[in-house]
């Protein structure tokens, strides 16, 4: 990867999370974050490992899911460009993970240590504002899948997703989003085509 396509992956970052940083924030965002190519079906991070780096999307989607105890892997999560991956919590516990981080298309991701980034972050004011605006935007996407499966229907929930992943839909496959919506492929298409004969 020559250093044009390198800096276009940065300008991409940026521009998706409308972010300003000024040149030595990024400069030193450069030295620490490398270019990964990842295939579809490929891991980002594996139930039983450590969560040590941290990774940002510039072209792919990606789910987190875990197996539950009869087999079936239950998705929890999605992830597309411009989001950042990692395991939060298998990082502040320092235990190994309970879930799968999986590539759903030929992604790209820019990835560093999340030791590396910590460091770089300490006494730099933009940098701490970007790496708290990534952490926030983990936890509230938690937080409303969460309160969905407490507060809203299975319609209701799905056209939330619809609101909160605008385009994400035909990126996935319907088991997935299933899984994710905690309802059964049948579910959800009965309730496409519900959605499709009220309009």
């Amino acid at each position: 990867m020559n250093t044009n396509d390198y800096d276009s992956l940065w300008i991409n970052l940026f521009k998706n999370k409308a972010i300003s940083l000024d040149e030595e924030s990024i400069a030193l965002l450069r030295n620490i974050f490398k270019p990964r190519v990842l295939k579809k079906e490929m891991f980002f991070l594996q139930e039983g490992e450590k969560s040590t780096e941290i990774g940002f999307i510039i072209k792919g989607v990606f789910r987190s899911y875990y197996m539950d105890k009869i087999g079936n892997d239950v998705t929890k999560y999605f992830y597309a460009e411009g989001t950042t991956l990692f395991s939060y919590l298998a990082y502040l516990s320092q235990k190994e993970s309970m879930y799968y981080i999986q590539a759903l298309e030929d992604s790209v991701i820019l990835v560093a240590k999340i030791s590396d980034f910590e460091k770089i972050v300490e006494g730099n004011y933009q940098l701490l504002l970007f790496y708290k605006k990534m952490i926030d935007e983990v936890l509230v996407a938690k937080e409303e899948h969460t309160i969905s499966f407490k507060l809203l229907n299975n319609t209701d929930r799905y056209k939330q997703f619809l609101t909160s992943y605008p385009g994400l839909e035909k990126r996935l496959k319907q088991y997935h989003l299933a899984s994710y919506l905690g309802i059964t492929p049948v579910s959800l298409s009965r309730i496409r085509k519900n959605i499709r004969l009220n309009k």
